[in-house]
């Protein structure tokens, strides 16, 4: 009987508080997480899949996610570096050359730079009024499918996948995927992450056009 009761009361513990976990697992509780820190350093590896060709491209390097901006500084298998701000973007070539573009020319990466702000901000109606939201757990897992409302941005990119893992007392965000139009896939993995309260001086910087 002791046994018994003690299964009954292990079983009703983990029931309830699965649902209490259920109840709080919404995309407003992760971004409220996320936006606990919104700087997010680390390592990337992106593969990008090229429809046509059925070719997949590798690279990998260091990442930078800001409420300032994006860079990407890809390490292998060559140096070169992408910094998405909320006004312009800055490539850097493997020579050291330096392309700087209006960021509203490009609105793929532009699109990324405003989505990654919303979510890393917490800011949901945002998000919602760029993009249409299907959001969906498994077990710790959420996955936010983001579709573009605005023509122009659809024309390019078809679907933007932000995914991750989340605690009532943490959240992470794991990946990317892009799903461009022409049938293209660009994903992002992020390993070794970190989250200083602060950039550093010239961290902050690199958000500045030069």
């Amino acid at each position: 009987m002791n046994c018994r009761k003690s299964l009954l009361i292990t079983f009703m513990a983990l029931f309830f508080s699965s649902v209490v976990f259920g109840q709080s697992f919404t995309l407003e509780n992760v971004c409220s997480k996320l936006a606990e820190h919104p700087n997010m350093k680390g390592d990337f590896s992106q593969v990008k899949t090229i429809k046509k060709v059925n070719r997949s491209l590798k690279s990998s390097g260091k990442f930078i996610f800001s409420l300032d901006g994006i860079m990407w500084q890809t390490e292998k298998p060559f140096p070169s570096s992408i910094v998405v701000g909320m006004t312009s973007i800055v490539q850097t070539m493997p020579d050291g050359s330096k392309n700087v573009i209006d960021a509203s020319s490009n609105q793929i990466f532009g699109s990324i730079a405003t989505t990654l702000s919303s979510i890393f901000s917490g800011n949901i109606v945002g998000l919602q009024s760029n993009f249409d939201v299907n959001f969906s757990t498994n077990g710790n897992i959420w996955t936010a499918e983001l579709t573009p409302k605005d023509d122009a941005v659809s024309m390019i990119l078809k679907k933007l996948i932000v995914s991750g893992t989340y605690t009532p007392s943490f959240a992470e965000m794991d990946k990317i995927i892009m799903e461009e139009s022409s049938g293209d896939t660009i994903a992002y993995s992020f390993t070794n992450r970190n989250y200083p309260k602060e950039l550093t001086a010239d961290e902050k910087s690199i958000f500045v056009s030069k």
